[in-house]
């Protein structure tokens, strides 16, 4: 995450708007909260305790300094253990045909909500299973899980830099249709800008999702 934010810090494609660590600071070994989690039914896999970042949470928000360029991010996102104790209100996304037990069963992985578009990344953690299910859910339209893991999810957040709307790349949602109109906009941007901004990182495997969901 410390890389991620640099990049867009030192990058003068962007105007940071607003960044934040939660409590917490590097040295401390975790395992003792992984041990924590395993007896209380969440054993969390190797690959996922490897993405483990020593912040209660890490946020920023930007825009493109260019005006004319409409393309923003965002993201609060808490690390495994803090997300594990953070549970979603479920009568803020209790639709009429939403599943409220489902509901229920969500914690909060990523708030993206500073920049008003009211949109949530959560974990489903079910006992005894050590990788946790992830759904996005936004309080327009959407309500979907991804085909993420929580260490996908952050390795995806590096790349995209919390571009408005990256995590549809990982829904089963048609792009092509009009309601998704401007997030396709600023993903279309983000694949034609970003390869040049940061060339360390391989954008064509987004790009094949994007063309597969239009």
């Amino acid at each position: 995450m410390f890389k991620a934010i640099r990049e867009v810090r030192e990058s003068p494609f962007f105007d940071v708007m607003y960044e934040e660590e939660g409590p917490g600071g590097t040295g401390k070994d975790p395992t003792p909260i992984f041990e924590l989690m395993a007896e209380e039914g969440f054993p969390l896999s190797e690959r996922l305790k490897e993405a483990y970042f020593p912040y209660r949470y890490m946020a920023l928000h930007w825009h493109a300094a260019d005006p004319d360029v409409p393309l923003v991010g965002e993201f609060n996102v808490m690390n495994i253990d803090s997300s594990s104790e953070v549970n979603l209100l479920v009568h803020d996304f209790a639709w009429e045909k939403s599943d409220e037990k489902l509901l229920s069963e969500l914690s909060i992985l990523d708030d993206i909500s500073r920049g008003g578009g009211g949109q949530l990344a959560t974990m489903r953690f079910l006992p005894g299973v050590s990788s946790p299910e992830i759904w996005f859910l936004d309080r327009f339209h959407t309500f979907v899980q991804l085909d993420l893991d929580y260490r996908d999810y952050l390795d995806n957040l590096f790349i995209t830099k919390g571009v408005t709307g990256w995590q549809y790349l990982f829904a089963d949602v048609p792009l092509g249709a009009r309601e998704y109109a401007s997030t396709l906009e600023s993903l279309r941007i983000m694949l034609r800008v970003f390869p040049e901004l940061f060339p360390e990182y391989d954008y064509a495997p987004l790009a094949a999702r994007l063309e597969a969901r239009l």
